[in-house]
């Protein structure tokens, strides 16, 4: 018999887009432990042709990959990649999926996402930036430092395009800036320590 999993007590939402699949693989190569998060990607894709983004990460994480294409329900410890062609919200515990819009010419799905995060997780939503162009993700990060969530921002200097990233920074006063791997780690000790807080 299953048994029932346990709804996530963190949501982390990692948005990128250009340069992004690199600094992804070394923050989960860094991700060794329980950690009570549900981990969303959101990458910004071409609507050509399918991905590899998430049969790439797989191979540098021992936790399940999905290919986010349709509704979902979040777990512990998974990580959740978005699809092209596709925007996502989580809303009662799922991750809520539709086709993007013809009419959305300018991608906003790190948005979307970290808005809706903000709003279901609270303070227990946390949003990391990652490697990028635009300004996809700045909206969203406000929103989640003003329901008292987490805002991590990759260090500019460490990415392949610095644009995300500096924009994040100069719009935002993020909690940490730091390289890939350095963000997982300071994510894990911010994830042991408020766990166990929660379980005094």
């Amino acid at each position: 018999m299953k048994i029932a999993s346990q709804r996530p007590l963190f949501c982390i939402g990692i948005g990128c887009s250009a340069g992004g699949l690199e600094p992804a693989c070394e923050f989960f190569q860094q991700v060794v432990e329980k950690t009570g998060a549900a981990f969303v990607v959101i990458p910004h894709l071409g609507i050509e042709h399918k991905s590899k983004f998430s049969s790439i990460l797989e191979r540098y994480t021992h936790m399940p990959v999905h290919r986010v294409e349709r509704d979902i329900k979040l777990e512990t410890d998974h990580v959740y990649v978005l699809a092209e062609d596709r925007m996502m919200m989580v809303e009662d515990g799922y991750l809520k999926v539709r086709r993007r819009y013809t009419r959305e010419i300018i991608n906003k799905s790190i948005d979307i996402f970290f808005k809706s995060m903000a709003k279901a997780y609270r303070e227990n939503g946390i949003g990391v930036i990652l490697s990028g162009m635009g300004t996809d993700g700045i909206e969203g990060i406000k929103v989640i430092e003003d329901h008292h969530g987490l805002v991590i921002v990759q260090d500019p200097d460490t990415t392949d395009f610095n644009i995300l990233p500096q924009s994040a920074i100069n719009k935002d006063d993020p909690h940490a800036i730091l390289p890939p791997a350095d963000i997982a780690r300071f994510l894990l000790r911010h994830l042991k320590i408020d766990n166990s807080l929660k379980l005094r």
